[in-house]
């Protein structure tokens, strides 16, 4: 199996590292990295009337893509024998939660002798680019497209155009306002954005001043999150600036210190990734501000700076996105060439990290660029990222 991409350059590591856990690791998807506890409490479509009041962290309020239903895709029509072409139009690789999933998708399509080519693209945040990948992927003759949509809107004729075409067409990682498509992996951004608003909401009483920061502006993940967590927040605590900082710790810790620069008290942060995380309470620190609630996310970096924090009392929760939707993505289109009936909404669960659990999840002898949800196993996670394995 050859594989294509378009990484940076400064990301080519983690495709040299794969090739090299290729030959000493056995299974493409061994046991998680850290054990994991049950996902949250599944909740069905809630009705329009619902307020945030009915639900709990136990229970946390949900929202399911615009045209969500439980049907499946009989993918008798588009079977088609091996071997086979896949092609993923990625829309950034701008965090180190993005790059893991795509290490997760090379490594797992290598492991399948069946797919003689991975065709991996990177739009590096650009619609245009993105349209202009999905055209040339489709000029190729790939078997299968994976398509992590930028935009809801922007890309979803690329998306019909794919399905119309009789390709088998997998969408994940983002939502997109159109229903063509044989499956969709999505993971509820709601819920993720609900459950982090909820706690800090508690944490403050209900009441205070915080500043939000973002992930990329305009996408439906970070669009989504925002909207989950103010819903909780509720109308008594007060959002003092919402900064977009691309879910990275560099982005994050500045944005984090122009927000301290302007408000001179801060009684909580939301962010809506780990590494943001990390770089807030690291500004916080060197402006000598006091720890305030923080939420975050499985970013190992955030990880190892909460589970050391707990002591002195900082506090903490993370709901964790699985960085291994790549392969269920990937999973999902093989079953489809297979022939196969695949779901045409498949939700993947939604972890949450706690100060009770977060010592489960933590990787102390990794570097911080790991993320928990993984299900690479755990030698090669430690292959990969060089831990100590201590």
């Amino acid at each position: 199996m050859r594989a294509t991409n378009a990484y940076h350059p400064s990301l080519r590591w983690f495709t040299l590292s794969l090739l090299l856990l290729i030959s000493v690791i056995i299974a493409a998807c061994g046991p998680a990295a850290t054990p994991a506890p049950p996902a949250a409490t599944q909740v069905p479509a809630q009705p329009t009337t619902a307020t945030a009041e009915q639900y709990t962290l136990e229970n946390p309020k949900g929202q399911r893509p615009t045209g969500y239903t439980d049907e499946k895709t009989d993918c008798s029509k588009k079977k088609k024998d091996p071997p086979w072409t896949i092609g993923v139009a990625n829309y950034s690789l701008g965090n180190s939660w993005r790059v893991q999933m795509f290490a997760e998708l090379q490594f797992a399509a290598k492991q399948d002798s069946r797919i003689k080519d991975l065709i991996i693209t990177n739009a590096d945040g650009n619609l245009a680019k993105e349209i202009s990948d999905i055209e040339d992927l489709l000029n190729k003759g790939v078997d299968a497209i994976l398509i992590l949509p930028l935009t809801p809107d922007g890309i979803a004729p690329k998306v019909e155009q794919a399905y119309n075409s009789g390709i088998v067409t997998v969408v994940y990682n983002d939502r997109v306002n159109t229903t063509k498509f044989d499956s969709i992996v999505w993971v509820d951004e709601y819920k993720f954005g609900w459950i982090g608003g909820k706690w800090l909401h508690d944490k403050l009483g209900g009441k205070g001043n915080i500043v939000l920061l973002d992930g990329i502006a305009g996408t439906g993940t970070s669009e989504l999150r925002a909207s989950g967590a103010l819903d909780a927040l509720g109308s008594d605590v007060k959002v003092l600036a919402r900064q977009p900082a691309d879910w990275s710790y560099d982005k994050g810790k500045k944005a984090m210190e122009d927000l301290i620069a302007a408000y001179p008290k801060i009684d909580g942060v939301y962010s809506q990734g780990g590494a943001m995380s990390l770089g807030a309470v690291e500004a916080l620190l060197a402006a000598n501000r006091p720890l305030v609630p923080v939420t975050g996310e499985g970013y190992n970096g955030f990880l190892k700076f909460w589970y050391t924090h707990l002591k002195d009392g900082f506090s903490s929760i993370g709901p964790d996105e699985p960085t291994w939707q790549s392969v269920e993505a990937l999973n999902t289109a093989i079953a489809c060439l297979e022939g196969k009936t695949v779901d045409k909404y498949h939700e993947l669960p939604l972890p949450v990290i706690t100060d009770q659990n977060v010592g489960n999840y933590v990787r102390t002898d990794c570097p911080d660029d790991v993320w928990a949800n993984t299900k690479m196993s755990r030698a090669a996670i430690t292959e990969l990222y060089k831990c100590s394995g201590q």
